[in-house]
């Protein structure tokens, strides 16, 4: 194989294997458009996501640190959202900042577990196409009958802080997408029905 033969396969090799992952990545976010909400269902492992709500937002061991009188978390978690099967639900995992004017002095600690009800299909999409879902752009409620809340924070978090929900892992995800994976998740019945 000549040295212009090998140039070449070495310069198309990867961009082929960019968009082949690109298109999968469009292909597999087009699959989920039809989001049922009507619904309470619970994941194999015991999450729950409310009726009217296109999934959740858990992050379980946020970090917060402040200077002075910024306050600022971070963190890893999962979203997870329910599918157009009604058999399984899609998992994202994302990272998690979040800041405020709320800080005293000057540290770094654990803090309290975060969790955010997503219920907007605008929201949904934008994490299972990959976008980041920035607090300012959606309307963000602490009260949980709010029906027009975008986000609702159930625990974490205040409507003061300012946030930002990043689907993936690493710095690898922000050029290829997130990896999603499923889990199965069933329906919550009623008591009594």
């Amino acid at each position: 194989m000549s040295f212009r033969h090998t140039l070449t396969l070495l310069l198309t090799a990867p961009t082929s294997l960019l968009l082949t992952q690109l298109g999968a990545i469009a292909q597999d976010a087009d699959h989920r458009t039809n989001w049922p909400i009507g619904a309470a269902v619970q994941t194999e492992t015991g999450e729950q996501i409310p009726a009217g709500a296109y999934g959740v937002a858990y992050i379980d061991a946020p970090r917060v640190a402040t200077l002075l009188q910024l306050r600022g978390i971070k963190g890893r978690g999962t979203v997870i959202l329910k599918s157009d099967d009604s058999l399984d639900c899609l998992i994202v995992p994302i990272r998690f900042v979040a800041g405020d004017f709320g800080g005293e002095g000057i540290s770094t600690n654990e803090s309290h577990p975060i969790r955010l009800i997503l219920r907007s299909p605008r929201v949904a999409s934008a994490l299972t196409a990959g976008d980041d879902v920035v607090s300012d752009m959606y309307r963000i409620s602490a009260q949980p009958d709010d029906p027009e809340a975008d986000i609702i924070i159930q625990t974490g978090l205040s409507e003061s802080h300012g946030f930002v929900l990043n689907p993936g892992s690493s710095i690898v995800a922000d050029i290829f997408g997130a990896s999603t994976g499923r889990i199965t998740c069933s329906e919550i019945r009623a008591q009594g029905a």
